[in-house]
């Protein structure tokens, strides 16, 4: 039995060793996020503004909740998780996580950053490797209304309410 086994037990070892540190990491956060989810009973909004930044959205008695945007460009990938307050509109939380490849076939990642903002701790964290690499206290409260998310925001929530 175990002679018969052994080969998938052997393979799953060495696959488990050469995934990368940050996506133990990452896969958490996404887990509490699927979490978060489920304990605010979000609905799922099928809606992309941009063709470049692919979405995901939640809303909460139609407001949006949880935003999630991914790019991909030649060298990067990224994806950006927005937990909004859905009473005063700002952000609560955003996990963002970049991968860079060394070349443009993308056989091998040159960075993987993980960069985690708590606008109610006022904390900023950014993770490397699968280690902590920098934590640092955030002084204000971060304006967003001048960039892209706000505008995605706003736009998702006008097409979610006038549907």
């Amino acid at each position: 039995m175990l002679k018969r086994n052994f080969p998938i037990i052997f393979l799953t070892l060495i696959f488990a060793g050469c995934s990368n540190p940050n996506d133990r990491i990452y896969s958490n956060f996404e887990s509490d996020l699927k979490d978060s989810i489920e304990a605010y009973n979000a609905q799922e909004f099928d809606y992309t503004d941009l063709v470049l930044h692919p979405q995901k959205s939640y809303f909460v008695n139609s407001k949006l909740k949880l935003l999630i945007l991914q790019s991909s460009g030649e060298m990067c990938d990224s994806e950006s998780c927005y937990i909004f307050d859905t009473k005063s509109d700002s952000i609560l939380l955003l996990i963002s996580r970049t991968e860079c490849y060394q070349n443009p076939d993308r056989w091998k990642i040159e960075t993987d950053t993980i960069y985690v903002i708590d606008y109610k701790t006022k904390t900023e964290k950014k993770y490397a490797n699968g280690v902590l690499v920098e934590k640092c206290k955030i002084k204000t409260s971060y304006d967003y209304s001048n960039e892209i998310s706000f505008e995605i925001k706003t736009k998702t929530e006008r097409k979610h309410n006038n549907r």
